[in-house]
């Protein structure tokens, strides 16, 4: 079963949007939008579906927030109900209910009109990476500026200070339980979006930076969207794209593999757990492992937002040569959606029921077996397992399939964890089908799991949060323009440090 973080979806969620004065964006110079208004009743009529269909199908609903809580977030909302509202306002809204729930599975994508502004607008056209409690220029997406360059630290915004935007944003992402890297991680990936989004919707941006040597540097940028944004090539982006095109995206297969030090310490990329190929790629590569007597293995996860589970599962069973249980329950809350015909994409399950592959759950809602999901069956090492040492590199970005990796990983006690902690749940997370509720009026439409998945874990302090690293080592864009790729040298002079269980 697929599942994985989309990322081209944009996930708006400002969860304390509902108590919370938001800042007023910025419309100057041509960046006015006309969007569509909605009446009470039709915002009701969207709202009381959305709050249907969650209290009636969600799986994990109540996962990390109360019920209680969740009430107040509904009936919150609903109390601004009473007048006119823009379908922009609105949706902030809706995401702000949605980001109560804390899974970074339930996700919205704007109603078409808003989506295509987005497209269109000139927005900020600097990408940023969140470095400890601020901001730093990864790359400058202008056609040629040279004034802000890759590794300034941004200190202002159009008068406003990167403390404030970033405590307007912060709240206003969603993710899994209590877990903080993977809003670093969204933030990072869709700073221009959020920022038009939330704060100011201006095109051009007067922007105060500091360089390395501690310089204060000032320049007015012209916004770009999102076409020119591809295709601009600013010449002070080389040095990072050129880092990370070498040491973070090398090679072109999922998963791609290369010797560090031949044929002590090898490297196994995965961006995605998908593929056809996938399986018998990793057999080749574990069988590569055996042959060589490799003693170290280290797998980079970093920025993995997940794909198939039996293909996670998978990647474990070479990692161990004794049986294990990778999956301990997924649990469905309803076996026919009541809104089914809001849904793109099935949320059925009376034929799987009526099979046997779904059974009743004495605790109430229904529970999948192994006849519908293999993940749930005990699992079988693989025919090449690997005994060695095993270093996995994670950061905010290790999402859902990669996320339920690590844990299991982890559990079993089989890799040292280097970077950051995972973005998704150690006990796992909700996902699995999800088809798509477009409400009515506004046409929002709502990425919505359908399984609560819970890991086979034992870690009860780590209930609302990822696998926590052993050695916590930030990836920095000082490092990036100097070719460092710091998480990984970590790995490799720990490899280094002692000899590999065997040898």
């Amino acid at each position: 079963m697929p599942k994985y973080l989309i990322a081209v979806a944009l996930i708006i969620a400002p969860s304390a949007a509902l108590a919370q004065a938001p800042l007023q964006p910025s419309t100057t110079s041509g960046a006015r939008m006309a969007l569509a208004s909605l009446e009470p009743g039709q915002a009701r009529e969207d709202f009381q579906l959305l709050r249907h269909a969650l209290e009636e199908a969600h799986p994990g609903l109540y996962r990390h927030s109360s019920k209680a809580e969740m009430d107040r977030t509904f009936d919150a909302f609903a109390a601004k109900l009473n007048r006119p509202i823009s379908t922009a306002e609105f949706e902030e809204g809706i995401a702000g209910v949605l980001a109560a729930i804390r899974c970074g599975h339930t996700s919205l994508t704007p109603d078409a009109q808003l989506e295509m502004a987005m497209r269109e607008a000139r927005t900020f056209p600097l990408r940023v990476m969140v470095q400890g409690e601020g901001l730093v220029v990864m790359l400058n997406d202008t056609p040629a500026d040279a004034t802000i360059r890759p590794g300034m630290e941004l200190l202002e915004i159009n008068g406003r200070k990167v403390s404030e935007i970033l405590d307007r944003l912060w709240p206003c992402l969603s993710g899994d339980g209590d877990i903080q890297t993977g809003k670093r991680h969204d933030i990072t990936g869709r700073f221009s979006h959020y920022y038009w989004w939330m704060v100011d919707r201006s095109e051009r941006f007067t922007i105060k930076a500091r360089d390395a040597s501690g310089a204060l540097v000032t320049a007015t940028l012209e916004g770009v969207n999102d076409s020119d944004r591809k295709s601009n090539h600013n010449p002070v982006n080389a040095p990072v794209m050129d880092a990370v095109g070498k040491i973070l995206r090398w090679g072109h297969e999922d998963p791609s593999f290369r010797y560090i030090k031949d044929p002590d310490i090898a490297e196994i990329r995965i961006n995605y757990f998908l593929g056809d190929k996938f399986p018998a790629t990793l057999e080749s590569i574990f069988k590569t492992l055996r042959g060589k007597k490799t003693g170290t293995l280290i797998i980079d996860l970093r920025g993995n937002g997940g794909g198939q589970d039996e293909y996670g599962a998978l990647l474990v069973s070479y990692l161990t040569n004794k049986p294990f249980r990778y999956f301990d329950r997924i649990q469905i809350k309803t076996l026919e959606p009541s809104f089914s015909q809001y849904l793109e994409g099935s949320g059925s399950f009376k034929d799987a029921f009526a099979a046997g592959k779904v059974i009743a759950d004495p605790a109430g809602g229904f529970l999948v077996t192994p006849k519908l999901h293999r993940g749930l069956a005990m699992q079988q090492p693989a025919k090449f397992p690997f005994t060695g040492k095993v270093f996995v590199l994670t950061d905010g970005g290790t999402f859902s399939t990669a996320a339920d990796f690590c844990a299991v990983t982890h559990s079993l006690g089989r890799a040292k964890f280097i970077g950051e902690e995972t973005g998704g749940g150690y006990f796992g997370n909700n996902s699995g089908p999800m088809p798509t509720l477009t409400l009515p009026n506004s046409k929002v439409r709502i990425r919505f799991p359908m399984y609560a998945y819970y890991n086979a874990v034992s870690a009860p302090q780590l209930r609302r949060r990822g696998t926590i690293p052993d050695q916590a080592v930030e990836l920095k864009v000082s490092d990036l323009l100097k070719g460092i790729d710091a998480p990984l040298d970590r790995a490799v002079a720990l490899a280094n440090a002692a000899p590999a269980p065997g040898r």
